[in-house]
């Protein structure tokens, strides 16, 4: 099997190409190791040229998502096909996002004083149930500032900027502070011409 790496601002992704099977271990503790060393929220899984996976493999997987969880992180799995995607359908791990465009959160992580949560895909009204409870989560938590990454994040209406403006000002109440991690696109030009720049602060890097 091969292994590629990449990473940038906010998530780090493997490749896998071959076969993952318990020959695989030692390459594999290695990749185990750098996730339970990440300070970066998301950790996804390219699987779309592996070809073949064993039950010790999906073991591999299942250690790796338990250092992603100890590291604040969320690991996810991207285009597993044929006997791959068979195998995985059958596990009851929460790996996959639901659609493409489904807003997805990582688990909230404190160190230092700080807390972190990080949204990828869409941010629409409909996931108004998914977020407040990240929020009410966070008021109860103690820590001097919430980061907000972004950096997945591809779209948010104007219920998300409504939601992270009530975020700000919850926060503010305790004597807390919102800031947003790393925005691109659309939802860093929405940011701007909604002026919640102004309001809130915006790191261009986490």
């Amino acid at each position: 099997m091969t292994i590629t790496r990449r990473s940038d601002s906010s998530c780090l992704v493997y490749g896998f190409e071959g076969r993952l099977t318990f020959r695989d271990s030692v390459a594999f503790e290695a990749v185990v190791g750098e996730i339970a060393a990440t300070r970066l929220p998301w950790v996804r899984f390219d699987l779309s040229a592996l070809d073949y996976l064993d039950s010790y493999g999906i073991g591999l997987i299942a250690l790796a998502r338990d250092a992603a969880e100890q590291a604040g992180a969320r690991l996810e799995l991207s285009g597993p096909h044929g006997a791959v995607a068979e195998v995985l359908s059958r596990i009851a791990f929460d790996f996959f996002p639901h659609g493409d465009d489904s807003l997805r959160i990582s688990p909230l992580h404190c160190s230092e004083g700080q807390a972190r949560v990080a949204l990828a895909g869409d941010f629409r009204v409909r996931d108004q149930g998914l977020f407040l409870p990240v929020i009410q989560s966070a008021l109860a938590d103690d820590f001097q500032t919430l980061l907000l990454d972004m950096g997945q994040l591809r779209f948010i209406d104007s219920i998300g900027v409504s939601l992270i403006m009530t975020a700000a000002d919850e926060l503010r109440k305790t004597g807390k502070e919102l800031v947003l991690g790393h925005p691109t696109g659309s939802v860093r030009e929405l940011l701007r011409l909604t002026a919640i720049d102004t309001v809130v602060q915006v790191v261009e890097a986490v």
